[in-house]
């Protein structure tokens, strides 16, 4: 395991990643969920991935982490970023796991660049969201993202401040918040403290970058999902509130070649840990 790693992309932007696992094992880039980074396969543990078989490589997106900014960029624009340091690492095929924000690249990927793709998984994955989605769910945070960017920019800072604080109160608050198998990951023993970490190594540069990397997703896509034709696979849990499962449904239903998994049990973040076997399987194409 090596947590940081940097190159430099063509256009003079330094990128940061971080690998995990097998450096053996099918490879496979991890997109991180909304406010956190490169960090965050640390929930699911080194030892834990090597064992599914896996080599994880995990990007700071742009703006997040060590990762420099970059203006003006649509999901489109990661796919280069992707395939770069792929040809760096000397991986021709790969395949690519989002989960929550992370999942709108995945789906880009399976678009662009499906040539390069073994498989390609989404877990607890954000898709393009409406006004009325937001309002009927009671989204806020997603609401605020869209309508009251430097109010959220705000409200992140005070969560720093938050998870900075002694984990017993963090946890205790956690669980008034989360769905039950949610919290019943993050209390597991370092689980919490990893979290943090990875939130505030998502904030290293500030907030802008992280922001605008959520706010993609209330903006028009800058590719269609019509665009898709290779298989894909999507892990959800029936107790997500982070995600309107009705949206989750209604995009899937529109991809044909996209098959939905919903477990009743799991909330938004226990989906990868908990079902990490499943994934490999879905990864690996077996």
């Amino acid at each position: 395991m090596k947590t940081t790693n940097l190159l430099t992309l063509p256009d003079n932007r330094q990128l940061a990643y971080a690998e995990y696992g097998d450096p053996n094992g099918h490879p496979v880039f991890y997109f991180h969920g909304g406010g956190t980074c490169r960090f965050e396969p640390m929930l699911l543990g080194d030892g834990v991935l090597a064992r599914l078989g896996l080599r994880l490589i995990a990007p700071d997106r742009p703006g997040i982490g060590q990762s420099d900014f970059q203006p003006n960029r649509g999901f489109s624009d990661w796919t280069k970023d992707v395939t770069f340091v792929a040809d760096v690492l000397r991986v021709d095929k790969f395949s690519v796991l989002g989960v929550s924000s992370g999942g709108g690249y995945t789906a880009a990927c399976a678009a662009k660049i499906p040539h390069r793709l073994q498989s390609a998984v989404i877990v607890s994955g954000a898709w393009e969201f409406a006004t009325a989605d937001l309002l009927k769910h009671r989204r806020w945070a997603w609401f605020l993202i869209k309508q009251f960017p430097w109010l959220y920019q705000v409200s992140m800072k005070l969560t720093q401040r938050a998870i900075n604080g002694p984990p017993d109160k963090l946890l205790r608050t956690l669980e008034k918040t989360l769905p039950a198998a949610d919290y019943a990951v993050l209390r597991a023993p370092g689980r919490v403290e990893k979290t943090c970490e990875a939130l505030n190594e998502a904030l290293r540069s500030g907030t802008r970058g992280t922001v605008y990397d959520l706010r993609l997703y209330f903006r028009k896509w800058d590719f269609s999902l019509d665009e898709i034709r290779m298989p894909m696979t999507l892990f959800y849990g029936e107790e997500d509130k982070n995600v309107p499962l009705e949206l989750v449904k209604r995009t899937a239903a529109t991809l044909p070649t996209a098959k939905l998994v919903i477990y009743p049990n799991e909330g938004h973040v226990s989906v990868v840990v908990n079902q990490n076997q499943a994934l490999a399987k879905a990864l690996i194409n077996k």
